[in-house]
């Protein structure tokens, strides 16, 4: 589903990742944990295709979709528009009025008057339309109660049935608890 061979990515000087190998098995869920500064996030945006590695090699299979923290959306859109949006841009069909209701989302609040855990919300009902093989997830936990934290869970077994799921997350119960495994990431 996705394989990284030797990959390293340098900023300028600095060196953020180093001849990092890893493979992601179909069904698997795996959790990027490590201090700030460790790569989380640069490691999921070459695993995106949205960083290209200094030197190694990113083979992914299947389409990847990335969610960033915070996810982003025009504040102007209401979460109908937005996943309407989404799903027309990616070429699908879904049931998003099924989906707000299932993460509790009112359809034409515009997203200026969402909190934070509301967005992760609805970011995850993105994910749930958009159905990609590969979920790559930034801190996916961040800003989400105690229900969102159980949408999450519930979410996280849709990706692993889709393909495959790589989080990055400071919350190390959560990496416990959905995870097949861990990657440490330390200091470059």
């Amino acid at each position: 589903m996705l394989r990284l061979e030797a990959v390293s990515k340098r900023f300028g000087r600095d060196w953020v990742l180093r001849d990092l190998t890893f493979t992601l098995a179909r069904g698997e869920v795996v959790a990027l944990l490590g201090p700030n500064g460790s790569g989380k996030t640069t490691l999921l945006k070459l695993m995106a295709g949205l960083l290209k590695p200094t030197r190694g090699r990113v083979v992914r299979e299947g389409r990847a979709l990335f969610l960033p923290n915070p996810p982003a959306f025009h504040r102007h859109l209401t979460a109908r528009e937005h996943l309407l949006y989404d799903l027309a841009f990616h070429g699908r069909e879904g049931d998003w009025q099924g989906a707000l209701a299932r993460y509790g989302l009112p359809e034409d609040l515009p997203l200026a008057a969402f909190s934070s855990g509301m967005k992760k919300r609805l970011a995850l009902a993105r994910l749930e339309l958009l159905s990609p093989d590969l979920w790559l997830l930034d801190e996916p936990e961040t800003a989400l109660d105690t229900e969102g934290r159980e949408l999450l869970l519930k979410a996280l077994g849709k990706g692993r049935k889709g393909g495959g799921v790589v989080l990055a997350t400071h919350d190390r119960a959560l990496a416990e608890e959905a995870a097949d495994r861990v990657l440490w990431l330390g200091a470059a």
